[in-house]
């Protein structure tokens, strides 16, 4: 039985009542050029403040449950290389849309485990088709990754929802393993709203500037995020005042078997309207700023002939 995540409070933020600028995530910035900005120095940032909070205890507690063939999506600088147990993973593929970041991991990788070989790196967004799991030519039949990890992902990245729907759909699909501790799941570890109505009030109200600084929209309903996803809800866990999220997801019965290219050709169909609308989005604000710059160069015009005018006249009463 599909279980229902718990909801936030009744005056809980609606991230599909966004106006388009506020549902893509961030709506004025450019994610990838952030973090390739930011990706030298954002262990360093987020170290200490993960392990005060027990961030990095429910890495991996996470990370452990991955066996089989295993994507991590959105892998950033590799902060979960350290858990992986690896005698019951076969594969590992760590994918990342920052070049940089992806090369923090990629050495990050080979200092903890120089011995393991199986671990590959893709460069490329999540929301694209991804690769098959090595050994495999592609996402025919039952062929797909056992274990997908994506950890502090959904908060910044377009489309949560969608972003989901297209992991679930290169998830195995074989139907003699859909329950149990050995059937393909999406283990996540997300960060968004809580319990308490007044802490999301808070969280709003500095989730602008929040995401203009880190590239990241921490007041976002994870549970309601899965719920639109689609995808069956096995687990969820929360933690401080609820804003710390622990999920376990899995396919539901229509994306599974011969149904699995019509769900991701479905996905792939609304993430091309969601790219469509970020690419209308960034043109309406370049119009924008330019428009607001132009008023401002007229208006600096105009102040400029107004004291110019006053000098005259105190020159020439």
């Amino acid at each position: 039985m599909r279980k229902q995540a718990p909801s936030t409070s009744p005056r809980a933020y609606d991230h599909r009542k966004q106006s388009v600028f506020e549902d893509i995530v961030p709506q004025d910035f450019d994610l990838s050029a952030r973090f390739n900005t930011t990706a030298g120095k954002f262990d360093e940032d987020v170290d200490i403040v993960e392990w005060l909070y027990g961030i990095t205890k429910l890495r991996r507690k996470l990370v452990q449950q991955a066996h089989g063939k295993v994507l991590e999506a959105a892998a950033g600088t590799g902060r979960n290389s350290d858990f992986y147990d690896l005698r019951r993973v076969t594969s590992l593929t760590l994918q990342d849309q920052s070049a940089e970041m992806l090369e923090v991991a990629k050495a990050k990788w080979r200092e903890i485990h120089p011995e393991y070989e199986r671990c590959r790196f893709v460069h490329g967004s999540a929301l694209d088709q991804l690769p098959p799991p090595p050994g495999e030519d592609g996402f025919r039949g039952n062929e797909g990754y056992d274990t997908i990890v994506a950890t502090m992902s959904l908060c910044s990245t377009p489309g949560p929802s969608l972003f989901l729907r297209n992991l679930a759909g290169h998830l195995s699909v074989s139907d003699t393993a859909t329950q149990g501790p050995s059937a393909p799941r999406i283990l996540l570890l997300e960060h968004g709203r809580s319990y308490f109505s007044w802490l999301n009030y808070l969280l709003d109200r500095a989730a602008p500037a929040h995401a203009k600084q880190h590239g990241c929209w921490w007041n976002r309903d994870i549970g309601q995020i899965a719920e639109d996803s689609g995808l069956e809800i096995i687990n969820t866990k929360r933690k401080h005042f609820g804003t710390t999220w622990s999920l376990e997801l899995g396919l539901p019965a229509k994306a599974r078997g011969v149904n699995r290219q019509q769900w991701l050709d479905e996905t792939r169909q609304k993430i091309a309207a969601l790219q469509a609308d970020v690419g209308r989005a960034h043109i309406e604000r370049k119009e924008r700023i330019r428009e607001q710059d132009e008023e401002r160069r007229k208006a600096k015009d105009l102040e400029a002939w107004r004291m110019e005018q006053c000098e005259k006249m105190k020159k020439d009463p």
